[in-house]
C-alpha cells in the first residue's frame, strides 16, 4: 500500500516535464510579440482610438524578455521592466511600474496570444497580438 502512495509523487514531476515542454511561451526564452490591434483610451473619450507608436519606425515588435526582466514596446522609448511573473491556468502573466505607468500584460502559454495593458493617470493603452520565440 505505500508503494501505491508514492506512485503520484513519483509521476507528478514527470508530468510537469512534458507540460513544460508543451507550453514554449513560459518564459524560458525571449519572446517577439507582433500587435495586431491596440487602443489608446482616455477617461474623457466615450471610446478608444486606434494605437499609433510615440515615433515613426518599422519596428512595431513588442520584445519580452523574462530572464531579462524587460519588456521593450514601440509605444515607449524606455525598456519597461518585469517586476514580477507568474502562471495562471493557461497564461505568462508579466506586471511591472515604470516611472508613473503601470503595466500588464498575459501570454497564453500554447498559443503565444498576447493582450497587455499599459496605464497612467491620464489613460491607457491595451494591445493584442501573437508572440513567438526569438529566433524563430
Amino acid at each position: 500500500m505505500k508503494k501505491l502512495c508514492l506512485l503520484p509523487i513519483v509521476l507528478l514531476p514527470m508530468a510537469t516535464v512534458v507540460i513544460a515542454a508543451d507550453e514554449p511561451f513560459n518564459g524560458t526564452k525571449p519572446m517577439v510579440c507582433e500587435p495586431q490591434t491596440g487602443h489608446d483610451c482616455l477617461p474623457t473619450e466615450k471610446s478608444c482610438k486606434p494605437l499609433k507608436p510615440e515615433k515613426d519606425t518599422k519596428d512595431l515588435l513588442l520584445h519580452i524578455d523574462v530572464q531579462r526582466m524587460v519588456m521593450r514596446t514601440p509605444f515607449r522609448t524606455n525598456e519597461l521592466p518585469i517586476q514580477s511573473f507568474s502562471f495562471n491556468h493557461a497564461s505568462l502573466v508579466l506586471q511591472g511600474t515604470a516611472s508613473e505607468q503601470v503595466w500588464s500584460a498575459t501570454v497564453h502559454r500554447t498559443t503565444g496570444r498576447l493582450t497587455a495593458v499599459i496605464a497612467d493617470r491620464e489613460g491607457a493603452y491595451v494591445v493584442f497580438g501573437q508572440c513567438k520565440l526569438e529566433g524563430q
